[in-house]
């Protein structure tokens, strides 16, 4: 939280999206506009947990990494391909040191494959990953379910005649992390993305799939992101934004192709 603006979320009812009663007061906020990106925190811990800087452990499961990295070539090179793009993209910075004081978590790294994508590999990095008995994920406060129904969304994705899809490229990549929470996403990787480099401290800059907070952090921000521009661009954006996506999956049918290709043109422009 920052500045003393809250969000407060109401209960979500059946085929529809979740409605929401929003009091600002002055201070805090849960999103706010860096750049050309929402940001916002990880999301506070639900009550003063220490964190323990468990370092060992990470260094532990980056060796692990390394050795399942040197015996699959492919992997090896699916995986660099992967981190390339986290850094190129600037979405992980060099980790500062730590103050004397200061909490962090280190987030180990895993790879996972899609069985219909066998050239592509997700890293992970694993909140859920525990040291004494405490993770990052059960330490973070994992906001309200703002997932809308499925079944409400296939419902209306077949209701007229023409049908689209869409989907937000790397969707909680999208989302800035305040700079003073980042220490929570730390992770240690190879120096310049080189195996034959020592491992370094590194930390994201913005929210990482499997982390408990991500999925109500970046579809709140998409919807303010809609409803931000909805002058500019009309209310059957942001209708399709806030009531027919399915976290970064969008699903809606038009009466007819017209309307179905400005509806995504717009959109498109919109974000």
């Amino acid at each position: 939280m920052e500045n003393g603006r809250h969000f407060y979320f109401l209960r979500k009812s059946r085929h529809t999206t979740v409605k929401q009663n929003v009091h600002e007061t002055d201070g805090q906020r849960i999103c706010k506009r860096l750049g050309r990106k929402l940001g916002s925190t990880v999301t506070v811990p639900s009550a003063k947990t220490a964190i323990a800087k468990q370092q060992p452990q990470a260094l532990h499961r980056a060796s692990m990494l390394d050795a399942s990295l040197n015996r699959n070539p492919v992997k090896r090179e699916h995986f660099l391909t992967f981190m390339s793009k986290i850094l190129d993209n600037n979405h992980a910075e060099l980790a500062p040191p730590l103050g004397e004081h200061e909490e962090c978590w280190y987030l180990p790294l895993f790879g996972v494959y899609h069985p219909k994508k066998p050239d592509q590999i997700r890293g992970v990095f694993d909140s859920s990953a525990k040291c004494n008995g405490v993770s990052l994920n059960s330490v973070l406060l994992t906001g309200p379910d703002l997932t809308n129904d499925l079944l409400g969304v296939l419902l209306r994705f077949r209701k007229e005649m023409v049908a689209v899809t869409a989907d937000v490229q790397h969707m909680f990549h999208c989302f800035v992390v305040r700079k003073d929470h980042r220490n929570y996403l730390r992770f240690l990787w190879h120096k310049d993305n080189d195996l034959q480099e020592n491992l370094v401290e590194y930390r994201m800059r913005v929210h990482v799939f499997g982390n408990s907070p991500s999925p109500a952090v970046a579809t709140l921000g998409l919807r303010k992101a809609a409803q931000a521009s909805e002058h500019e661009f009309g209310s059957h954006v942001t209708s399709f934004v806030t009531r027919d996506f399915y976290v970064d999956d969008g699903l809606t049918s038009c009466p007819t192709k017209e309307e179905a290709v400005k509806l995504m043109k717009d959109t498109h422009s919109k974000h």
